[in-house]
């Protein structure tokens, strides 16, 4: 396993040897070596937010999450305008005492602002802080559907339609996904329908991995260890890697009954706070008992489309973008250049087709690389940034290459046995 990032500069983050891997540890990981002081660190500069909690646009949560960490990656991305920056001042605390755990940069003049710049021009049209009437009827539309389906099925006990609800409930909670990045919304909870977490995720989703993609920091990387290990070493075993080929399909099967456990064992053992929202995973099974002959047959059919749903969420989740040899993955060698949206950029590929339709953009993780730029931006919105996002590459020689659904499906895999580090730069 790979102790030291490739990435200069990166701590170490303890929390990816603790078995629980929960996200209340990566925030208490992240509190160890951000030194925020116990306030919200930006930069080099400490902030006391507190008094702004109840004022915030997007919601108290992301403030209360937040405290005592270095929230400098997740500011710069999620206001594309520079009206937080302004301000800014009001809450200014004092310098902070050590240098930063992680190590990139907005320079004005880097890759990353000039995009941002740009694409608040090529948004100016829309009301781009607020979700699309677009998504939001196919986020609703399929949260409907999925109910009716696993309650007719239920109701005549069918595991044809309860297949049909297992695929509607994925395309649900992927949606769902574009609405916990926004500010807080009813939406966001469709996401909870499956077991997972819209808070947990919030943190592992949106506060690791798309800040720190395929680095040591991301969540998403280190959560499967040892059982997936797509960082490449010399130590990795050719035998292991054809075991881990094979229970990739497993993982993906089990994967909403394991992030339930983390989710429950978080709630009581770490937050201690349940909220409404730690209801809504009950919601459909128990619905399902008062349509069904018996509970039994309720509870069994509910089961079947969690397990379908949850094989069909990592197939998606998996190869939607992020792993293929050609993609950097820590491990590799990096590039000089610390822009934060360099990383983005070298982390992701985009796909042919899945980025051609709204429908497949919302529900298969589409627009990846400029929702992982813009992530607070609506996916219905991201390709009025597209133009923005091409001229910058143009200036800053990046290339945009895309690939099939296919090759990053086998990529995914080929990364699994890949032993030799890349200079993997687009």
């Amino acid at each position: 396993m790979v102790e030291n990032s490739t990435v200069p500069g990166l701590a170490h983050l303890k929390v990816r040897e603790d078995y629980k891997k929960t996200s209340a540890g990566f925030l208490e990981a992240r509190r160890k070596v951000d030194g925020a002081e116990g306030l919200w660190r930006i930069n080099n500069s400490l902030y006391d937010l507190q008094a702004f909690v109840k004022s915030h646009p997007g919601g108290a949560e992301w403030i209360n999450l937040t405290r005592g960490t270095d929230i400098t990656e997740l500011f710069e991305s999620h206001h594309v305008t520079d009206n937080a920056e302004q301000l800014l001042p009001k809450f200014y605390v004092r310098e902070a005492a050590t240098s930063r755990s992680m190590p990139l940069t907005f320079l004005p003049d880097g890759f990353y602002r000039t995009l941002k710049k740009r694409a608040v021009e090529a948004l100016k049209n829309v009301d781009f802080h607020r979700s699309s009437s677009t998504s939001n009827l196919i986020a609703d539309s399929l949260t409907a559907m999925t109910i009716m389906l696993a309650l007719t099925g239920a109701f005549i006990h069918s595991y044809g339609l309860v297949f049909l609800a297992g695929i509607s409930l994925t395309w649900t909670v992927i949606a769902a996904h574009n609405f916990f990045h926004m500010r807080s919304n009813f939406r966001m909870y469709y996401f909870d329908l499956c077991l997972m977490s819209s808070k947990g995720w919030r943190i592992t989703h949106v506060m690791s991995h798309h800040m720190y993609p395929n680095t040591l920091w991301d969540y998403e990387m280190y959560a499967v260890e040892p059982f997936l290990h797509w960082i490449p070493h010399k130590n990795k075993s050719y035998i292991v890697g054809l075991i881990r080929i094979a229970i990739t399909p497993i993982i993906w099967t089990l994967m909403y009954f394991l992030q339930g456990i983390q989710r429950y064992y978080s709630v009581f053992m770490e937050y201690g706070v349940f909220e409404i929202r730690d209801i809504m995973p009950f919601l459909l099974p128990l619905t399902m008992c008062l349509f069904a002959p018996e509970i039994l047959i309720a509870l069994k059919l509910w089961l079947a489309m969690i397990l379908i749903s949850s094989f069909l969420f990592g197939l998606i989740s998996f190869n939607s973008a992020h792993h293929h040899p050609d993609i950097f993955h820590d491990g590799d060698i990096y590039r000089d250049d610390m822009d934060w949206g360099l990383l983005e950029v070298d982390a992701v590929r985009d796909r042919k087709v899945i980025d051609d339709s709204t429908f497949l953009t919302l529900t298969n993780f589409g627009y990846h690389t400029l929702h992982h730029l813009l992530p607070s931006v609506d996916h219905h919105y991201l390709p009025l940034c597209m133009p923005a996002f091409l001229q910058t590459c143009k200036e800053f020689k990046l290339s945009n290459d895309s690939f099939t659904q296919w090759e990053l499906i086998k990529g995914q895999f080929q990364q699994l046995m890949r032993v030799t580090p890349k200079k993997n730069h687009r």
